[in-house]
């Protein structure tokens, strides 16, 4: 689950990609794991399912850094550890694999644990479509009558709130955190802001208010940052 940015070429440090490292292994205390309880969105959970997974309850983070991290999966980005470590496998192997209603259970666990630290990006204002998902029940997804554990009748229609911008693939954001540099970088001359550890494109498109968010910020740097899961400490961007 993250706060978006990128590897050096020789080593790449990860931050909190899926649900925090140490939320990991965690227990869920309290909170039972023999039904799959009741869905309830949490506080500002549309802002934090779009910038994760611009609402695709199937988005898989299969790059490089996305399989160090733990393959990043599902609505809200969840590692498959931290999947597994909060009830998830009473539902799928894997977030992707569970239907967005199954996939709002394990992520209110998470969320009744340690609210939304796990995750990088940030809860806020979104698509009505994905302030909550109890009422759906298929991912879309071959095997998801398997996932489920309901047979492959009728798949609930995506519904039109859960339409996604007009794009051919919803993109899945880049999950890797800022590396050290460790060579020269390539700046933009016209760069505004400074690459620091632990940035992301995404929280740096938050942060100074990038219409379009990580990807536009990206274009504006094209030549700079070729590659959306790389960016260096020390690094100058522009962000207008």
């Amino acid at each position: 689950m993250g706060r978006h940015s990128k590897p050096s070429h020789t080593k790449t440090v990860l931050k909190r990609t899926g649900a925090t490292a140490a939320l990991a292994g965690a227990t869920l205390g309290g909170i039972g794991l023999v039904g799959a309880g009741p869905a309830n969105a949490f506080p500002g959970q549309a802002g934090l399912v779009k910038c994760e997974s611009s609402g695709n309850p199937t988005a898989v983070n299969n790059t490089a850094a996305g399989q160090r991290a733990g393959r990043p999966a599902g609505l809200f980005q969840i590692v498959t550890k931290t999947w597994l470590a909060n009830g998830g496998g009473q539902f799928a192997p894997t977030a992707d694999k569970a239907s967005p209603a199954q996939q709002q259970v394990v992520a209110d666990r998470i969320y009744a644990k340690s609210g939304s630290a796990p995750w990088e990006c940030s809860t806020g204002s979104g698509p009505a479509g994905f302030g909550s998902f109890s009422g759906q029940l298929s991912t879309g997804s071959a095997d998801s009558g398997a996932a489920t554990g309901h047979s492959k009748a009728k798949a609930a229609k995506p519904q039109a709130k859960t339409k996604l911008k007009a794009k051919a693939k919803p993109q899945v954001k880049p999950q890797v955190k800022s590396a050290p540099a460790t060579g020269a970088t390539r700046s933009n001359p016209n760069g505004d802001y400074t690459v620091v550890a632990g940035d992301t494109l995404s929280g740096i498109a938050a942060r100074t208010g990038v219409a379009g968010g990580w990807q536009h910020l990206q274009q504006l740097n094209s030549a700079y940052v070729p590659d959306a899961n790389l960016i260096l400490v020390g690094q100058k961007i522009a962000t207008k």
